[in-house]
């Protein structure tokens, strides 16, 4: 039996293992983000446990006197992890897309949003380099750059809520025999999405539960992303091997 060819005269097993391929590449890019990432950020760089918001100008300028090089380093590393994470958001995107099929809404809210969230990931980091730049200046400026990075990284959950309704809603829509993902999973994703809301009054609060250095207001949030993250790292697997299987 002769081998059937696409238009650019790839046999078509060929084009499918290929793609396959890819998208299990784009999936584990995830995860390679999370490591180099938390890595980067978390024992390098020494950001967990966060800085008090309620520290003085003083305690902020000597965490970065103290901890200069690493905190480059560290900083450095969580920046380049974000590498990893747009093939990351675009993979669902095409696992979407097998949902919607010609009208992927859904999907480019998705694709949209998570890259938003990525630039949140981003911003921070940047801002924090700054700030390790020249620790030699006036605290007050170094709190007040500290202050923005802070309330970026933990305060900005408007596109990760997006996302996690777009692909919520998507999952809802599912309703052919082998869907996508599972349906529990959307129901995860509009909770994952919603949990992220209460860190929006950290702006009210530089104590307490509510504060970017509390638990609602950043132990819940960073636990609620890594859980999500790592669950819709098995579901995309599982989706692009059945993909694969189904083709």
């Amino acid at each position: 039996m002769r081998p059937e060819y696409n238009e650019n005269k790839t046999p078509l097993h060929r084009e499918k293992f290929l793609n396959t391929k890819q998208q299990l590449l784009c999936a584990w890019s995830g995860l390679v983000f999370l490591i180099i990432f938390m890595l980067g950020w978390l024992v390098i760089g020494g950001f967990v446990p966060p800085p008090s918001s309620a520290a003085s100008a003083t305690e902020i300028a000597d965490f970065y006197k103290q901890n200069t090089t690493a905190i480059r380093v560290g900083l450095l590393l969580a920046m380049g992890s974000c590498v990893f994470l747009v093939p990351w958001v675009a993979v669902i995107s095409v696992q979407m897309k097998r949902i919607e099929g010609h009208s992927p809404i859904l999907a480019y809210t998705q694709m949209l949003s998570g890259l938003v969230a990525m630039l949140i990931i981003l911003f921070p980091t940047m801002i924090w380099v700054t700030v390790s730049f020249r620790p030699e200046r006036n605290p007050e400026i170094m709190l007040a750059l500290n202050d923005l990075a802070w309330l970026i990284f933990t305060m900005a959950f408007a596109p990760f809520v997006t996302q996690g309704l777009a692909i919520g809603l998507a999952i809802f829509s599912d309703n052919s025999p082998q869907p996508v993902f599972p349906r529990w999973a959307g129901y995860f994703n509009i909770w994952a999405a919603l949990a992220f809301v209460p860190s929006g009054l950290i702006v009210f609060f530089k104590s307490g539960p509510f504060a970017w250095d509390g638990l609602f207001g950043f132990w819940l949030p960073v636990g609620n992303f890594g859980v999500w993250f790592i669950i819709m790292l098995v579901l995309l697997l599982k989706a692009i091997r059945q993909q694969a299987g189904s083709n």
